[in-house]
């Protein structure tokens, strides 16, 4: 694992050469500072979502839903740890079917 040396506003710890470098690794970082304030108030107790009754009706509006606060968070740092780590994911380059 590689060693952290920069941390973004909201704590998000992250390689600052691979920063400069890698536009990818910069954007995912930038995204995980912005997720640290919601994460940590749906963490807390606090929803993210806002939602309004008005008779039957029901309106949501203005932020995600606390599920899918974590749900992108455990994506963006899944995609962080692979830049970190420098490992590419597994593609295929052709398919040759035989019929022996």
């Amino acid at each position: 694992m590689s060693s952290y040396d920069g941390k973004t506003e909201n704590g998000v710890p992250y390689i600052v050469s691979l920063y400069i470098r890698s536009y990818k690794y910069s954007v995912i970082v930038d995204d995980l500072d912005a997720l640290a304030p919601l994460r940590k108030e749906v963490r807390s107790g606090g929803g993210a979502v806002q939602s309004y009754q008005i008779g039957d009706r029901n309106i949501s509006r203005g932020a995600l839903s606390a599920q899918d606060v974590l749900k992108q968070w455990d994506k963006l740092m899944g995609e962080k740890e692979r830049l970190e780590s420098g490992r590419k994911p597994r593609k295929a380059i052709g398919v040759v079917h035989r019929d022996w």
